[in-house]
């Protein structure tokens, strides 16, 4: 028998302004992720792609309506139990990355099972978390003799798949990934992708990938695009492909 289908992210009537604002930034009536799916989120500078991000993540919780992760209402959790919640079931790709120059590139790796004995343990299931670390960056094209390197001391593409290996590692449910091509060439972006896609998919891991590039659009299964509309009030929007 298949086993159902395990919604993992289930917005419903999400809404959110900022203090003193009048209009709602975000305004999303209804969108389910289940296990596994590939989710893009496009749309202009200022349409709430960071915002929807930091709802997603726990960072912010709406002003209206419910965004549940795991089957869990995040705004019903403290902020300490949000920011633990977010350590234990969610990986993040950031822009810039976020590495820290004076660790190791394994360091940095291992680094998010020092904050979640639920990563630390599924990356522990096999072998322990340095091993699991070096298998993730080998996986992702960056051989052992980079991992003793300080980061800042390799090139940005590195860097790049040091940072997805750190929101691999531990076997996260939901990987957010804020414009992490937007400094690759058309050559290197698209490389990174396959590595992207291929490593996800290894975890089974719901993938919510941010850009403000709509060529991007036709590599996923799942697309929103938030826009701004001077014509209604609302300038976050979510149109909602199936």
């Amino acid at each position: 028998m298949t086993a159902e289908p395990r919604s993992v992210l289930r917005l419903e009537g999400a809404r959110f302004r900022w203090p003193g604002q009048t209009d709602d930034l975000i305004a999303i009536d209804d969108l389910t992720l289940e296990a596994g799916e590939h989710l893009f989120v496009r749309g202009a500078s200022g349409s709430g792609k960071t915002t929807l991000l930091n709802l997603l993540a726990g960072v912010n919780t709406p002003t209206g309506g419910t965004v549940q992760l795991l089957g869990t209402d995040l705004a019903d959790l403290s902020a300490s139990r949000r920011d633990q919640f977010r350590a234990d079931h969610i990986g993040v790709i950031f822009q810039q990355f976020n590495l820290l120059p004076y660790l190791s590139t394994l360091e940095n790796v291992t680094l998010a099972c020092a904050f979640s004995a639920r990563k630390r343990a599924r990356a522990m299931e096999d072998s322990d978390v340095p091993t699991t670390a070096r298998r993730l960056l080998e996986a992702l094209n960056l051989p052992p003799s980079f991992h003793g390197a300080a980061v800042n001391k390799l090139s940005v593409g590195q860097q790049q798949r040091v940072a997805v290996a750190r929101a691999l590692i531990g076997g996260p449910e939901i990987l957010i990934a804020d414009e992490p091509t937007s400094a690759l060439d058309a050559e290197n972006r698209d490389r990174f992708l396959e590595l992207l896609f291929h490593e996800a998919e290894a975890q089974h891991c719901t993938l919510v990938f941010v850009s403000h590039d709509p060529a991007l659009a036709d590599r996923f299964s799942r697309t929103i695009e938030l826009r701004s509309d001077t014509d209604d009030a609302r300038s976050g929007r979510a149109d909602v492909a199936p």
